[in-house]
């Protein structure tokens, strides 16, 4: 026996079925402000009750037919993973604009090793997004790729100039937040200050080093350089690397600056291994954290709340030059920093 066709709920059944026109069930779907909330919970019901399921490709055809626009965004990250504790701030950030903005957000991972447009995902390759956010370990390669797509997009993080000079970039301010985590050690009583990073070629963290030494000098402290610890690259960690000073009689450093939150919980457990559970930590570790709930088990001063203003600002600004259809409007913004202690 032929089964037979099933008929497809149309917005015009919708419509039909709650007893309103196709116009009022398109701005109840569309989440728009000029309509009541009874009329939207009607609207929603009668969807329910038919099974009604929107088709977005249709939708899409439509309003880049319209208005040349996709509302697809794409957030990317290269080289590095959306689980890394360090992005997901950004990508709440970004979400939160994304909707403010009637957006839908795709999110798409580069290894970091392309070098033609073909090897982009179809996404991004096929101009189904009408702009991009990008960050990780870029290159100028990766850079190169998205000028020739000529789709806008917005650069999230401290670059070198050559990366940055076709784009808008955002940017913490690092470097405020810096001075006033020194001056604020500097108040504890703290004099010999340590650093730490896992990766000390990573352009941004040459940065931060250097930033760190002018904070240092702000203050009127010392820089060591026999006090600068570093990994052997992303995700090496610091136990393997400082296990060894933490096991000394004397501490060489009486606070230790790392800006990685993840690394700074490993230095944290050494502090914890070194005073036991008895004794207060005589050590303060200065990082930079995510989340406001994020802690350590030892005394600390915080940067926070950058990369979800950076991501933030990146998306309005991302808005603006899609508006603008000015797709090249390089400049930086620099999004301040709070210190917490």
């Amino acid at each position: 026996m032929i089964k037979p066709i099933e008929k497809h709920v149309t917005i015009r059944d919708v419509a039909k079925a709650a007893g309103v026109s196709k116009s009022t069930v398109s701005k109840a779907l569309n989440d728009k402000p000029d309509i009541s909330a009874a009329l939207r919970k009607k609207v929603f019901e009668t969807c329910e009750a038919l099974d009604y399921q929107i088709n977005y490709r249709i939708q899409d055809m439509v309003r880049e037919r319209k208005n040349g626009s996709t509302q697809n965004i794409a957030f990317v990250l290269v080289g590095k993973e959306f689980a890394d504790p360090a992005y997901s701030r950004v990508i709440d950030g970004i979400a939160s604009g994304a909707e403010e903005n009637n957006l839908h957000l795709m999110l798409e991972k580069l290894s970091g090793e392309e070098k033609a447009i073909y090897d982009l995902p179809p996404v991004l390759r096929d101009s189904r997004v009408d702009g991009i956010i990008i960050t990780g370990e870029l290159n100028e390669s990766i850079v190169s790729i998205f000028d020739i797509l000529e789709t806008p997009y917005v650069i999230l993080g401290i670059y070198r100039d050559k990366i940055t000079r076709n784009a808008v970039n955002i940017l913490p301010n690092i470097e405020s937040g810096l001075i006033r985590m020194v001056e604020k050690l500097k108040e504890n009583g703290k004099r010999r200050i340590a650093w730490f990073t896992e990766d000390p070629d990573n352009f941004a963290e040459k940065s931060f080093l250097a930033l760190f030494k002018t904070a240092l000098i702000e203050n009127d402290l010392a820089f060591y350089p026999e006090l600068v610890y570093n990994g052997n690259g992303s995700f090496s960690g610091a136990l393997k690397v400082m296990h060894k000073t933490f096991r000394k009689p004397e501490l060489p450093f009486d606070s230790i600056v790392c800006l990685d939150f993840r690394s700074a919980q490993e230095i944290s457990h050494l502090v914890i291994g070194r005073c036991g559970l008895e004794r207060k930590p005589d050590i303060c570790i200065c990082t930079s954290r995510p989340y406001k709930y994020y802690s350590l088990p030892v005394p600390a001063i915080y940067i926070e709340g950058d990369a979800n203003e950076c991501a933030y600002q990146g998306i309005n600004s991302l808005v603006e030059i899609i508006q603008k259809k000015d797709i090249r409007s390089p400049r930086k913004i620099i999004i301040n920093t709070k210190l917490i202690h």
